[in-house]
């Protein structure tokens, strides 16, 4: 699973690397190194507003917590979708089958049972690339005109880089799958090890109310 991520850099930039348009100025996203469920964060997509049309790839802001359009507004909204079943499941196979997009992150969180009780741990490319995370999206409008764009990550079978730590982790592609999975090819593979690093960090990042670039810090562990 994943339940928190890092997304610290500019969000231009990272539209200049992928060749997307970015954000437009009027919705700004702020830097966030405890990005959380319900958080707005730019994604990248390329379907336009109706959905199943094209559009040039490009950020939209969309809500971390799927909520499809049938769906009613609710505090349980997943924010993972188990990649081996999305293309069944009746909350996530219409957006599996129409509505990609890709979530950018600088790495991502998950957390160890231990005597101590849970650690976190932060997850980076060991080339210390953008993090480019398989999702899928829908859209919900409401009978007096709210309208929210949400996604929900998908996650696969951790591999030898984090199974030590947990046993999912989120579908990381390679930066020249981006297009190939945004167009509908299947790219659900387990990613090949020798890709991920990862450090215990502060128990800081557990509070949504603690941000900043503290967080991804390494901190000495007692094993």
């Amino acid at each position: 699973m994943c339940g928190r991520f890092a997304l610290a850099q500019p969000p231009i930039e990272i539209a200049e690397a992928i060749g997307a348009e970015p954000l437009s100025a009027l919705t700004p996203f702020t830097p966030s190194w405890n990005v959380a469920p319900t958080h707005w964060v730019p994604v990248i997509t390329e379907n336009g507003l109706s959905q199943r049309s094209a559009a040039p790839r490009h950020f939209r802001l969309m809500r971390w917590g799927l909520r499809p359009q049938w769906a009613k507004s609710t505090t349980h909204e997943p924010n993972n979708a188990r990649s081996e079943t999305v293309h069944e499941k009746p909350m996530f196979k219409h957006a599996w089958a129409h509505r990609r997009c890709v979530v950018p992150a600088d790495g991502w969180y998950e957390w160890m049972n231990t005597v101590q009780g849970k650690v976190p741990w932060y997850h980076q490319r060991i080339d210390g690339g953008t993090c480019w995370l398989g999702a899928i999206w829908e859209s919900w409008s409401s009978p007096n005109g709210d309208h929210v764009e949400s996604f929900a990550l998908l996650t696969v079978e951790a591999n030898e880089d984090v199974r030590e730590v947990h046993h999912r982790m989120p579908l990381l592609l390679e930066k020249d799958e981006v297009g190939r999975y945004l167009a509908g090819e299947d790219l659900r593979a387990q990613p090949d090890p020798l890709r991920i690093d990862r450090h215990v960090v502060s128990r800081d990042v557990n509070s949504v109310r603690n941000d900043g670039p503290h967080l991804i810090d390494s901190v000495p562990t007692l094993w």
